[in-house]
């Protein structure tokens, strides 16, 4: 039987860990009394106040009490290689956690990752929990993903070059386990009309959103004139939220559908707090319930208010999609599943995203179809593998996690497109270029 990789080990924590793990629990109230951390502001500066005094701690217990940190694991990490269908093999380092359950008296859990030989840290003394006890657990302490939970001591995981002796799974086993993306990508930078057309299409999103705004801004005001007597339903002393926000197709072509949202602040009882509100009726719009709570907003014809807000409505165009631009049509075949039906996503329209400081246009091809010929007029063909690293490249930095090094293999890439870019554009017209921004299961 094959080991498991890239998991995490359940363990009941007791003796000589137990003990180790009160005493990191002591030393951590300690430090919080005359190390300051930030409490509320921006979830970034918070972040990194946190990482800094944690720092500090474990740099202070590796003086003072190192066998602590032996005893919970904090000098024992993992390394972790993650690998799906297209992308090359990303490393972490990642360290056991141990979180104390929400009961007067609290029991001590670890979780020890495993590593990509299948390998963890097992605490001294302590009980493996599997199975429908490790499903308890686990909600015991996360209440299903709804609670909060934070182990003692949190140490950020961190990208690590690939082990040399890692072996990866094969791409058989790959598309197995990776059964919900049937799908593969193929990726284009756009440059001259391509890029033309992608500029264009983000040009008219970004009037169509103000437009939306605009709209949305005027149901808001409109529908707090309504207020008090939105209030005087309601126990004394609360308040409420009144939002409007909108749906719309992912692929375009429709009308964007306004939802107003009235919900309970919840300042009498946080059992209240986001609560739907009966509407009042407006004289500027109808609306009707649905599932959600979310009211559809039709405005009136009939009466001032009404004819501004439609006005406001009417102003806002059919969702600008990329299947207005016939000339960004491929003809890929796709493997249809149920939710690649509900996005619409086929392998004729491409969507745009930003990766690495690159724009991309991604299309969806079964694998069997990816050698027809197509290419965007005027696009640079860019391997997954460099999409997908720099995608993950870019989720880590919003996480403030250290990436991995970048593999010789993609650095290659990047610079064989760059030089590719070059070449395109000597010695003719420039048209285009390509535009940088500023700025599942896992077998592993």
């Amino acid at each position: 039987m094959a080991k498991q990789r890239n998991g995490s080990a359940l363990f009941a924590l007791e003796g000589r860990a137990l003990d180790a793990a009160k005493r990191l629990e002591q030393e951590l109230r300690k430090e919080l009394e005359t190390v300051p951390v930030l409490q509320s502001g921006n979830m970034a500066d918070i972040g990194d106040s946190w990482d800094a005094m944690y720092k500090g701690f474990l740099a202070r217990m590796e003086k003072e009490a190192p066998e602590v940190l032996e005893l919970t694991g904090l000098k024992a990490p993992a390394t972790q290689v993650f690998k799906g269908v297209q992308t090359l093999p990303r490393a972490y380092v990642e360290y056991p956690a141990i979180f104390t359950s929400p009961e007067k008296e609290p029991r001590y859990f670890m979780y020890a990752p495993i590593d990509y030989k299948g390998e963890h840290f097992t605490p001294a003394d302590s009980k493996p929990v599997t199975g429908k006890a490790a499903a308890a657990v686990d909600n015991l302490l996360f209440a299903g993903g709804w609670l909060g939970n934070a182990p003692i001591v949190s140490v950020k995981k961190e990208g690590v070059a690939t082990p040399a002796d890692y072996v990866a799974p094969t791409q058989s086993e790959l598309r197995k386990a990776f059964s919900y993306a049937p799908n593969d990508r193929v990726c284009f930078l756009p440059g001259g009309r391509s890029l033309e057309a992608v500029n264009d299409y983000r040009a008219r999103t970004k009037e169509w959103e103000r437009l939306i705004k605009e709209a949305c801004r005027g149901i808001e005001e409109e529908t707090a004139k309504q207020k008090p007597a939105i209030l005087a339903n309601l126990p004394a002393g609360e308040d409420v939220r009144i939002s409007c926000t909108y749906s719309y197709s992912s692929g375009g072509g429709d009308k964007a559908q306004l939802l107003l949202s009235i919900r309970r602040e919840g300042k009498d009882s946080m059992w209240n707090a986001g609560k739907t509100v009966d509407v009042p009726e407006s004289t500027a719009y109808n609306i009707k319930r649905r599932e959600g709570g979310e009211y559809i907003v039709t405005p009136r014809k009939n009466t001032e208010e009404g004819k501004k807000i439609a006005a406001l409505i009417d102003a806002i165009p059919l969702t600008p999609g990329l299947r207005d631009y016939p000339e960004l049509h491929a003809n890929y075949k796709i493997k249809k599943d149920q939710i690649g039906q509900m996005l619409g996503v086929n392998g004729t329209v491409p969507q745009v995203t930003d990766a690495g400081g690159y724009t991309v246009l991604l299309y969806n091809a079964a694998p069997s179809s990816k050698k027809k010929s197509f290419c965007p007029p005027g696009a640079i063909p860019l391997p997954a593998e460099a999409y997908e690293w720099l995608k993950s490249n870019d989720g880590d930095r919003n996480m403030r996690v250290t990436a991995p090094p970048m593999p010789k293999e993609i650095a290659d890439i990047l610079a064989a497109t760059h030089a590719a870019e070059v070449q395109k554009d000597v010695g003719v017209p420039r048209i285009g270029a390509v535009k940088r921004r500023k700025g599942g299961k896992d077998l592993g």
